[in-house]
């Protein structure tokens, strides 16, 4: 009897210290893989945050661009106005 409960308990024994073997290597490989994924989640905010800024910058100089377009184009039609006039009073 005592040989039977030995025969049950050695296997489990040796399946119980395999499963811990198993779980300590997958805790050494997760460690370097988790430090991995906040790097480069670091990375990818800082890079995010770049494109953001840049894209803000950019939005701006359009936005100034079409100021200037606009109010270079109003001159224009005011100086075509004014040359108008002066054609029409010199007939």
């Amino acid at each position: 009897m005592l040989q039977e409960l030995d025969a049950l308990i050695d296997p489990m024994r040796k399946d119980i210290a395999f499963l811990r073997k198993k779980i300590d290597t997958a805790n050494r490989e997760l460690k370097p893989l988790g430090q991995s994924c906040q790097k480069k989640e670091r990375e990818y905010k800082e890079a995010l945050e770049a494109f953001n800024d840049k894209n803000k910058e950019k939005t701006q100089l359009v936005s100034k661009l079409m100021e200037l377009v606009s109010e270079s184009e109003r001159l224009r039609m005011k100086k075509l106005e004014e040359l108008s006039k002066s054609i029409e009073t010199l007939s």
